[in-house]
């Protein structure tokens, strides 16, 4: 974690905080809060940097404020194959482990508010109503990784594909109507094609070979190989497989 910068504590971060509303915070009292605002401070580390690595003590818990994480697993070969990625209001580590099941790693630059793990637990068991949306959000992951598991292994890859970026263009709708702007239609895409193609179960020429035909068939169109505009929300739904409401449900967790 050498690429990390640990910002000076202040009174008002939980307050002015633009994640308050979506994540466990949401659930706590104004008491709750301040005793947040004591234990928790903002880390931010530089995309590339592993912020915790697969193995190593589970010492910091938090929120993504900004940017994201891919949670990797490596395989007894040594390959690294990514489990997971967390987006702003999602809840970084493990509580009640010493020692970190995945590695975490910044695919962008990333703001996080951390906490040592082992004072998060003893707030937690201070404060029920935040441990009940801590539990409910686990419990909302959970869901999100078996839907997802149900994706990866029943649909075509095209179909993967548009379901990953509805998710990528719903988020980043979201993102950008509580920063007060319009929806946008440029949607950025934070991981590499090599990472996509990881995360999708298959290979890099065939994820770009799918994401040209949407191109082709004016469903999308490519800006650069981090950007893409959505031109047809619907078409884009109809080359998922799924259903809005269903995409919507996977984009919320």
């Amino acid at each position: 974690m050498d690429n990390a910068v640990d910002l000076a504590c202040s009174c008002g971060k939980c307050t002015n905080c633009p994640i308050h509303n979506r994540s466990v915070c949401s659930a706590a009292s104004a008491d709750a809060m301040a005793q947040l605002n004591r234990i928790s401070h903002v880390r931010k580390f530089v995309r590339g940097t592993v912020i915790q690595g697969q193995g190593e003590v589970s010492d910091i818990v938090g929120n993504i404020v900004e940017g994201v994480v891919k949670l990797s697993s490596a395989s007894a070969s040594g390959d690294d194959h990514i489990v997971g990625l967390l987006f702003p209001s999602d809840f970084f580590g493990r509580l009640f482990a010493e020692e970190s099941q995945f590695s975490y790693e910044a695919v962008t630059d990333v703001t996080l508010c951390a906490m040592n793990r082992s004072g998060f637990e003893r707030f937690l068991a201070d404060h029920p109503t935040v441990e009940h949306e801590m539990l409910k959000a686990k419990l909302d992951e959970l869901d999100a990784v078996r839907e997802w598991a149900a994706i990866t292994n029943g649909h075509t890859t095209m179909q993967r594909v548009a379901t990953l970026l509805y998710v990528f263009s719903r988020r980043s709708r979201n993102q950008h109507r509580e920063g007060g702007d319009a929806s946008p239609s440029v949607v950025h895409i934070p991981l590499s094609r090599r990472d996509i193609a990881d995360y999708l179960g298959t290979t890099p020429e065939t994820l770009s070979r799918n994401i040209q035909t949407l191109a082709r068939a004016k469903v999308i169109r490519i800006i650069n190989a981090k950007h893409f505009e959505l031109i047809d929300a619907n078409a884009l739904i109809s080359h998922s497989g799924e259903t809005r409401e269903d995409l919507n449900r996977i984009a919320s967790y």
